[in-house]
């Protein structure tokens, strides 16, 4: 019995002394032909900070483009079971994908992607403040790889789209950016939503033909993201030469936001002159507010009331300046007394709420005071 047992010792510690065999996740590279190259290259750190990321210069071959297709929407649970990577590498767009054939093939994938991450200097997505980065933070936790994931910078461009294109869009995930800004449009591509499905079915059955539709999704996304970001760049960089005044207004706003008042301005002052005359002029009056400069606001103000433009709003504004901040309480007056005349009386076009006559009446009894 004993050297029995001891030759079955022998065996299992042979056995368990075999080096584990390493497990390694798909990886495919593809490299796709990219005109836009010489305008990414050409992005500034001010052509990032209009987008919406504070930086420095960033070189445009260490920016890493990245989406993921995952199991879920969200909550616990939920795996990237795809990860595309692209960068620009000379005149061509190089995209690589780790897939996870299976649950056990994570940490190889994840260890990819990390390696390519350190190299990064910044990330841009699509929603990947909100979906992509938060699973990917949280799948390195749980594979007990917390030691490896890199905060980098980065840029989500669905914010910089929304605040780009949603005025005259609405909406803006990115097929529709593709075919209304892009100006093309896929051939027998696969919605998202179907990926989860169709990485279960393959899990079942193995039949990689389920994924790769899954891939050229996941590929055509990611390659997007870097014709996107040389399409917004080259837009903020001439705001004015927009063909939708509905864009420059938007591109305006995005530049004041983002600290250019001054170029800001001029787009709100062409618009001024198009259809959307009241918007635009309602944006350029609450620049100069901003900025304290209140005559420039009352200016324009008056313009807008001069034209029939902003209704009650515009002249309940331009008495508060004469008022407070302009020290002119006689013009105050005379505004709320022509506002009074105007929303007053019985015509329809010039309907009220009942609380916004009455604030005027007060506004007006109190002038009167100080007379």
């Amino acid at each position: 019995m004993i050297p029995d047992l001891r030759a079955r010792l022998k065996a299992v510690a042979k056995e368990a002394s075999k080096p584990e065999k390493k497990l390694e996740c798909l990886v495919r590279d593809e490299r796709f032909p990219f005109p836009e190259g010489d305008a990414l290259r050409a992005v500034t750190a001010r052509d990032l900070r209009r987008l919406g990321l504070e930086t420095c210069d960033v070189p445009a071959e260490r920016v890493l483009y990245l989406d993921t297709e995952t199991t879920g929407f969200a909550g616990a649970g939920t795996v990237a079971f795809l990860i595309g990577m692209g960068w620009l590498e000379g005149d061509e767009f190089v995209v690589r994908q780790a897939f996870m054939r299976d649950y056990p093939e994570e940490p190889a994938q994840l260890a990819l992607f990390a390696e390519k991450l350190a190299d990064a200097e910044c990330i841009v997505t699509f929603n990947g403040k909100t979906f992509d980065i938060p699973i990917l933070r949280d799948r390195f936790l749980m594979a007990r790889m917390r030691d490896r994931w890199r905060e980098k910078p980065h840029l989500d461009l669905l914010h910089a789209a929304r605040r780009t294109w949603k005025l005259r869009l609405g909406k803006c995930d990115l097929g529709t950016l593709e075919r209304e800004i892009l100006g093309f449009a896929r051939e027998d591509d696969i919605p998202g939503a179907e990926a989860p499905e169709r990485y279960f079915k393959y899990l079942k059955t193995g039949d990689f033909a389920l994924i790769e539709p899954v891939m050229r999704h996941n590929a055509e996304d990611v390659v997007s993201l870097g014709r996107l970001m040389a399409h917004m760049a080259n837009v903020y960089e001439r705001a004015e030469e927009q063909q939708s005044m509905l864009d420059v207004l938007a591109v305006g706003s995005a530049l004041e936001k983002f600290g250019e008042p001054e170029r800001a301005r001029r787009c709100y002052r062409l618009a001024s002159g198009s259809e959307f005359s009241a918007l635009a002029r309602g944006k350029l009056a609450a620049s100069y507010s901003r900025a304290h400069e209140y005559a420039q606001a009352a200016e324009t103000y008056q313009a807008m009331i001069a034209r029939g433009e902003g209704g009650l709003e515009a002249y309940r504004t331009l008495a508060i300046l004469y008022e407070w901040r302009l020290g002119r309480p006689k013009d105050a007056l005379r505004v709320t007394e022509q506002a009074l005349a105007k929303f007053s009386g019985g015509d329809f076009r010039y309907h009220v709420q009942q609380n916004d006559l009455e604030a005027l009446q007060r506004r007006y009894l109190r002038l009167i005071r100080k007379e």
